[in-house]
Parts: structure tokens; sequence; C-alpha cells
């Protein structure tokens, strides 16, 4: 297992609908996350929040489950690639904290090695900067829905820009989990949300708070955060449907996981 990140993953090749490994520095075309003893149906967890993105209008990376004997693994297609003559090739990305040069273990805004994370503050600065006003848009509706699905790991490096010679975007959105319904997991966010780090307590002055930071106007903000959450709502249970078909199947803690997303109040008042 031999990229980074809390979870193990490792980059495959589809061939002939078959997974295999790339051997001697070929481009892998997906990511292969195996199921976590540690966390009881992660598979179905972030299958489920990467399906919900998607069926909100977000970009997100496309993924299917899998099963392998007694196994079950999420299949992430990835994004940074492109079909070639000779086979896939490289695209070129940087995560954020590529981006505002931090290093890897500063990927929180609070961490303990004593360099601040990136703040969404300096995310949204960059994409002001080099992208257009749409990814302005498509990044706060990310933020928007970490908050509402408590993925408490929507940390610098979850977050990606893609550089190509006819600009720079953002990418697609990867590694979207749900953290609320598992025990032993902190649930403050990766950053403030106007100062507020735990998520289930962001309310309507953190929001406008949020928004005068990152130079952005605090009613359309607010108008935002409700429309999210509302396409939220009238996703889940298509959703959560959608993940039962795949090939890994139900798990006893999908319903779960529905339920703590549904849980989420958000007050704007």
């Amino acid at each position: 297992m031999s990229l980074a990140g809390a979870q193990n993953k490792l980059p495959v090749t589809l061939v002939d609908s078959k997974i295999a490994i790339p051997l001697n520095g070929a481009p892998s075309t997906h990511i292969l996350k195996p199921d976590n003893s540690r966390l009881e149906g992660s598979v179905q967890n972030e299958a489920l929040c990467m399906v919900l993105a998607k069926r909100i209008g977000l970009n997100t990376a496309n993924i299917t489950t899998g099963r392998a004997g007694k196994r079950t693994y999420l299949l992430v297609e990835r994004y940074d690639r492109r079909a070639g003559a000779s086979g896939p090739a490289r695209l070129h990305q940087e995560d954020f904290c590529q981006a505002l040069d931090k290093p890897p273990a500063a990927k929180y805004q609070h961490n303990q090695v004593g360099i601040r994370g990136p703040s969404l503050r300096d995310m949204f600065g960059v994409v002001r900067q080099y992208m257009p006003a749409t990814d302005l848009l498509a990044l706060l509706d990310a933020v928007i829905l970490n908050v509402l699905m408590t993925n408490v790991d929507s940390h610098a490096k979850n977050y990606s820009i893609m550089l190509s010679g006819n600009g720079v975007r953002l990418a697609p959105l990867y590694d979207l989990m749900a953290g609320d319904a598992w025990l032993d997991i902190t649930l403050n966010m990766a950053q403030d949300i106007g100062g507020q780090r735990r998520g289930k307590h962001v309310d309507a002055k953190n929001w406008r708070c949020f928004a005068e930071e990152c130079q952005l106007n605090p009613a359309q903000v607010l108008r935002r955060v409700q429309s999210v959450s509302k396409r939220v709502t009238g996703a889940l249970d298509a959703a959560t449907e959608e993940v039962r078909g795949m090939p890994a199947g139900d798990h006893f803690m999908l319903d779960l996981f529905v339920e703590r997303v549904k849980a989420v109040n958000i007050n704007l008042t």
C-alpha cells in the first residue's frame, strides 16, 4: 500500500476490466482503498459521500465498490490521467499544501508541527488569484458539503488544483467521508469556519465571518448553505440505493451514516 494518507490505498490499473498493478513506472488509472478494520463500513461511507456529492452537482471523481473474497474495497478513477496513444498519461496536479508552500504535515489548519496549516481564507485566495470565478463557487459548495457531512478530514491535501497549458482549475473532489458515525473520531473540522472548529456548532454568525474572511458576500453564502443543505437532503435516499447496488453491496453501518448526515442541523438564524 504505497500512497500517502491515513487510509491504506494502492495505485492500480484496469486492464480489460481487471485490476492490475502498474510496473516500472507505468501510470496507474485508479486508486484502490480496501475496507478499514478500524472504521467499520468505510467503503460504503466514502462511496455514499462521493455519490452524494456528484448527485447534487459537484465535480467529483468517479467511483465504484468491489469485493474480493471477504474483503470489500472502493475503486476511485484517477482524474489526473488522460488516454494516450500508448496508454494512460499523467496530468499535473497540486494539492493546496503544495500550492501554498506548506509541508504535508501542516495539512490541517491547526496541527502539532509548529507551522500553521492552510486556512480557508488562504485557499480561497489561491482560487481567486489563479482560477475562474466559477471555481470560487465550486470550492464554496465543497466546504459547505464537508460541514454537512462532518467530513473532519477535509484538509488542504484533500483539495487539489489541475494545471495545464489551458490554465488552472479546481480538481474534482475526492476522499469524502462522514466522520460522525464512528466513535473516537474528532469532530473538529480541518479548517475553521468563521472561527468555529466544531462542524456541528457552525451557525449563521460563523458563516458570515467565514464569508468576510474569504471576501465572499455573506448573504449569498447563507443562501448557498441553505441550497446545498436542501439538495443533500433530497439526494440522500437515491445516493444510498446507488451505493447498495454497487458490487460491494450494503453494510450494516450504511443506514447510520445516512441518519447522521440527516441529523446535521444547520442553524442560519
